[in-house]
């Protein structure tokens, strides 16, 4: 082979050392220490290797007792173990790369430097002022010795965030911010509090390297978002006691979590012998868990809970808003239990006298205090999340049937109340199979303790333990089935969904589509929609119940939808169910049928169409999509169909990205009913069309809904509309130039550009006649610098389109104000009051 003729391997690793130098040299580094510290080599001696660790390593005494400052940045180069290299590998180099990916090795290399400096000063800082107020968690780790490469890269990831869209900034400070605090809560180590405090310094340190202005503006984010960032972190919730287990210490304030995988189960009758009698020390605590937690049932009673946030989490992420209650639910009940294990009363002393679970004097004084600051961060941190899936909660549309709600309830109320019952009964028939015997009192009050999980029993004494096997299948299983029943009934809820199209009605309603429909005929498929089916003829409808009135998305679909018969019998459907009618965004021709019964119209939008078989871009009118598609093809962007399920993970991501940067521009929330988002995308039906450069970058992206008539595709309409901010000009127009191109091959006899609400062309504008036309010409103002809807109207006039008008037909004058609200909080189910008022200002 000739020299200078790289093979791919070799060009492949040549590439990975270009993108990511100072991520390989950082790992290299952290590799041949961790060598020396925790893997002797063949010329050191044990003794030497010691003294690497007290020399290098960084904790309370190295550096506040013994003045060694410099372990503040060596403690960071190297890992204590297997556990800790492992978790380098896993999180620490992801992190790295993706920091030097974004913002460089020179910055990558001050942010690891930095904000491990600080992480680690801040966290013995700290530790310093614990030891001078005598607090217990600073005396229990100040001989700690740690060496932790993750704090670096976590807050050069953290820093890096500042160099990303809305997306992606908002995504990583999250995950890094919040999942460092979880692990803190649970395990307690010096590196855990460290890594939270080099996150935080991170995000302030990417602000500043970003030259951005700090500003507590609130940055919106899509729905889809919404659901993706609080699921992650109901799931870190639940997966938090696995991955703390694994640090092999658990000092934190969630750390009885933790000892539920432990396997040595000390004796019950010493522990609360020498609990009684003694005074509780920290050990004797947590034999005490550990007495709780004797037994495969018990390990189920605390673990199940956490399964069950798993569950919500998926949930969420499919935006059932049952999921938002199951879980609020939860993380309730976990600050509740928090709260009465903070102020859990003692057992009398055998004496008579009262004896705390703390001993007596200063100690135990200043050690209460500190278990009560624990429990309250264990209060606070469900809360919190608790809060937001409340406030949160209108982006998870997907409602449960009433029926299975009210029937999950019952069964959870019902079998709490079977189990309780088993349980006082058989520790009433068989006393004798406790130690020491119970009597009724007692057995009443540890009848509800037997659902708790131990955790939440840290600091209360049982009163009695089983000694006989059936006793103690009842003691250490009621709590587990109930919890699973509570885990497996909610399969019930969560899958039977309001609103949502039977199998079987989901076929009758595409068969329909198919039949023929007007351009947004197939937004009735989206979820929110009801569908109204014609008991005689083969037709139907879909709309949306808001506060009284039934709002259609468009007009009637299938074979006879223009029938005059079918329009009466749908509108005597809804006031036989006492619904006002709001035929909202329908075509002139059902316009005329409401005309003949006397309703009147309003237009409300104005929709573009194009006719493929025609088209062209001769002409000086042309010039500007000519322009557009030559600086595409010059800048090597292509074309490309695709559905959503058949992209791969990087344009997926991307799309997420752009979305959500135009989502986060707006001073309203993500629109929906009749604008589709990325939840709209998913349907095998729905074509993409991006434009893709030749680095893979996405630059713009649209989606096409398909329009049957007899059975045959007559027509697409676009919906989904996002360009990369920092894209290519004119991407818009190219996309659409070749939309019409490939759809003139395809025979596609029409195109539609989709209507724009509150907005019309010169050529359709009409005098105000009455008060709803000022309303809504006030309300497109309005609207306009936000959304932009007049903006979009006059850019697909470039396309020299046919212009339709799309109306609203009503009934009574009178219904107008409720119509309007109702139509408002279609689109805009979440928006606030201050919003509005903040928009009108």
């Amino acid at each position: 082979m000739r020299a200078g003729r790289a093979t791919p391997f070799g060009r492949l690793v040549t590439g990975v050392i270009r993108s990511v130098p100072m991520s390989i040299g950082i790992t290299g580094l952290v590799l041949v220490v961790s060598a020396f510290v925790w893997r002797t080599p063949p010329v050191a001696t044990p003794a030497w290797r010691s003294a690497i660790r007290e020399a290098a390593g960084v904790g309370y005494e190295q550096v506040v007792v013994d003045g060694h400052w410099w372990a503040l940045l060596t403690g960071a180069l190297g890992t204590d173990g297997v556990l800790g290299l492992l978790a380098f590998l896993l999180i620490g180099v992801p992190a790295l790369v993706l920091a030097e990916r974004r913002f460089g090795a020179a910055k990558t290399l001050l942010a690891v430097l930095l904000t491990a400096v600080a992480g680690n000063a801040l966290a013995i800082g700290l530790q310093l002022l614990g030891t001078l107020g005598g607090e217990f968690w600073s005396g229990e780790v100040a001989r700690i010795v740690a060496f932790d490469p993750v704090a670096g890269a976590l807050g050069a990831l953290a820093a890096s965030s500042a160099f990303h869209g809305p997306l992606w900034r908002r995504r990583i400070r999250a995950f890094v911010v919040v999942g460092a605090l979880i692990v803190l809560l649970y395990s307690g180590l010096p590196q855990d509090l460290a890594r939270l405090f080099a996150a935080l310094v991170g995000v302030l340190l990417g602000i500043v390297l970003a030259g951005a202005t700090p500003s507590v503006r609130r940055v919106r984010s899509s729905h889809h978002e919404t659901r993706v960032l609080l699921a992650s972190v109901v799931a870190m919730m639940g997966v938090g006691p696995l991955i703390t287990f694994l640090s092999g210490r658990h000092l934190g304030p969630l750390a009885p979590l933790v000892l539920l995988l432990e396997q040595n189960i000390p004796d019950a009758g010493r522990v609360i012998g020498q609990c009684r009698t003694v005074g509780v020390s920290a050990q004797c605590l947590r034999d005490l868990t550990l007495v709780r937690v004797d037994g495969f049932g018990a390990v189920l009673l605390s673990v199940v809970p956490m399964i069950a946030l798993l569950f919500a989490a998926w949930g969420l992420l499919r935006g059932r808003r049952f999921a938002v209650w199951f879980a609020t639910a939860i993380m309730v009940s976990f600050a509740v239990l928090s709260a009465l294990s903070l102020g859990a009363g003692v057992r009398l002393h055998p004496t008579g006298h009262p004896s705390s679970l703390l001993g007596t004097g200063h100690g135990a004084q200043q050690r209460s205090v500190e278990i009560a600051i624990a429990l309250w961060a264990a209060i606070l941190l469900p809360l919190v999340v608790a809060a937001l899936l409340v406030v949160l909660r209108r982006g998870f549309p997907v409602r449960a049937t009433r029926r299975s709600a009210w029937g999950y309830l019952a069964l959870v109320g019902a079998s709490w109340v079977v189990l309780a019952a088993l349980f006082v009964v058989v520790a009433l028939l068989q006393p004798g199979g406790f130690s020491p015997r119970p009597d009724v009192w007692e057995v009443l009050r540890a009848a509800p303790e037997r659902f708790v999980p131990a955790a939440y029993l840290r600091n209360v004494l049982p009163g009695f333990v089983p000694v006989a096997p059936l006793t103690g299948v009842v003691f250490h299983a009621v709590g587990p089935v109930w919890w699973s029943i509570i885990l497996l009934g909610a399969v019930w809820p969560l899958s039977r969904v309001a609103n949502a199209i039977a199998p079987a009605d989901e076929r009758r309603l595409r068969e329909l589509l198919a039949e023929g429909s007007d351009s947004i005929g197939h937004m009735a498929t989206w979820p929110g929609n009801l569908t109204w089916f014609d008991p005689e003829r083969n037709a139907g409808i879909a709309y949306r119940i808001v506060a009284g009135v039934a709002v259609t998305t468009g007009g009637f679909f299938g074979m006879h939808r223009h029938e005059q018969g079918v329009l009466e019998r749908f509108i005597e459907h809804c006031e036989d169910s006492g619904l006002t009618v709001a035929l909202y965004s329908v075509d002139e021709q059902t316009a005329g049928a409401l005309h003949r019964i006397g309703w009147r119209t309003i237009q409300v939008a104005e929709e573009t169409v194009l006719h493929p078989q025609g088209w062209s871009m001769v002409g000086k009118r042309w010039q500007d999509i000519r322009s557009s598609v030559n600086r595409a093809d010059r800048a090597g962007i292509t074309a490309v169909w695709s559905t959503y399920g058949a992209l791969g993970v990087g344009l997926a991501a991307q799309i997420a990205e752009i979305s959500e940067e135009w989502v986060a521009e707006r001073k309203l929330p993500e629109m929906g009913f009749t604008l589709g988002g990325i939840d709209e995308l998913v349907d095998e039906e729905v074509r993409l069309l991006l434009a893709v450069d030749e680095q893979g970058r996405l630059h713009g992206v649209t989606s096409w809904l398909p329009v049957r008539r007899d059975g045959e595709l007559v027509g697409w309409t676009l919906d989904f509309m996002r360009r990369r901010t920092d894209g290519m000009n004119g991407v818009m127009e190219f996309l659409i130039a070749e939309a019409a191109a490939r759809f003139k091959e395809d025979g596609i006899e029409e195109m539609s550009l989709s209507g724009a609400p509150l907005a019309r062309s010169r050529s359709t504008e009409q005098p105000e006649t009455d008060g709803i036309d000022r309303v809504l010409t006030y309300l497109g103002n309005v609207l306009e610098p936000v959304y932009g809807f007049r903006s979009l109207l006059a850019f697909k006039g470039k396309f020299q389109p046919e212009e339709r008008p799309l109306v609203l037909g009503y009934a009574d004058p009178l219904t107008l104000p409720a119509i309007g609200i109702a139509v408002g909080r279609a689109y805009l189910p979440d928006v606030s009051v201050r919003d509005l008022a903040s928009l009108v200002t």
